[in-house]
């Protein structure tokens, strides 16, 4: 579920139309309907009703827009809060290499828009260093993968943000590539690219979520992900990467590569911010953080 997807959904309401919320947003009328559809599609639900005349919210898209309409408010609060505020400064942020890929970009978008003078500085990393960084003051917050221990660092509080999966990155010449799912004792046996110190130490990522019994075979190490993605779509090497983090991923969107489960094994993990108990944050950590919650909360 998008922002997108609820906003253009809310303007064909506005306007009971679907070609007029296009119009009105200079958006084609196609690209329109395609949100609302596949928004419909995820749900497994109609929210409009279509006919010849215009379009009218079904029951459960009445109680859905209640819904879009707070989401949406909230978010102009934000933005009225930096406008009056008229911050500006650094915020120093630590965070696991798919926020940053994904979740920044639309935030220092948003930030924009709201005419906030922030500059956003981001570190990736693993999620040990990420509460490292927050625990030194090095980085204001961070964002990363959930790991055992992690609560016994009595200079952090962590709060959880979502929930995520990981898949199995194939490229075109795995023979898993129009596979459905794959095994865990089948996953283990391919040839596995690994990022930075992956499967290597404890590092509340996929040591911690997999166990120490199930090594992947790794052949290749290194800290660029997209010359991880670039070798599967050129070998039959595969990788583990988060489902949601990598939705909307180039290499995804472009059928390069396709994801697959694996079948016997719970891959799901959790993601969160935490916030340093010895340093006191700014406020603008704090708003920017908050428009960042907001861009998570729905998934």
């Amino acid at each position: 579920m998008k922002f997108e997807q609820l906003y253009y959904f809310k303007e064909a309401v506005k306007y009971n139309s679907i070609s007029i919320a296009a119009e009105k947003n200079y958006m084609s009328q196609s690209s329109v309907s395609y949100a609302i559809s596949n928004l419909e599609k995820e749900l497994g639900i109609d929210l409009l009703r279509r006919t010849n005349t215009g379009v009218t919210p079904t029951a459960t898209g009445e109680r859905i827009l209640e819904k879009t309409e707070e989401i949406f408010k909230s978010l102009d609060e934000i933005t009225g809060l930096v406008k009056e505020q008229k911050n500006t400064g650094e915020v120093n942020i630590t965070c696991i290499p798919c926020i940053c890929d994904w979740i920044i970009p639309k935030t220092l978008q948003y930030l924009n828009e709201a005419a906030a003078d922030i500059l956003l500085s981001v570190t990736t990393s693993e999620s040990d260093r990420v509460a490292h960084n927050v625990s030194s003051g090095i980085s204001g917050f961070g964002i990363l993968i959930h790991y055992d221990g992690l609560e016994r660092n009595t200079d952090l509080k962590y709060t959880p943000l979502f929930r995520d999966e990981y898949m199995l990155y194939v490229g075109k010449n795995s023979p898993y590539w129009e596979a459905d799912s794959i095994s865990c004792e089948e996953f283990r046996k391919l040839p596995y690219i690994a990022y930075q110190d992956e499967f290597k130490k404890y590092n509340g990522g996929l040591t911690n979520i997999l166990g120490a019994n199930k090594f992947p075979n790794i052949i290749f190490r290194t800290d660029n992900l997209d010359s991880i993605k670039s070798m599967i779509t050129q070998n039959d090497y595969v990788a583990l990467f988060p489902k949601h983090m990598s939705e909307h991923d180039f290499y995804i969107q472009s059928g390069r590569i396709h994801r697959i489960p694996i079948s016997d094994q719970d891959l799901s993990f959790e993601v969160g911010y935490v916030e340093s108990l010895k340093y006191k944050a700014k406020k603008i950590d704090h708003l920017v953080l908050n428009v960042i919650k907001g861009m998570t909360e729905r998934i």
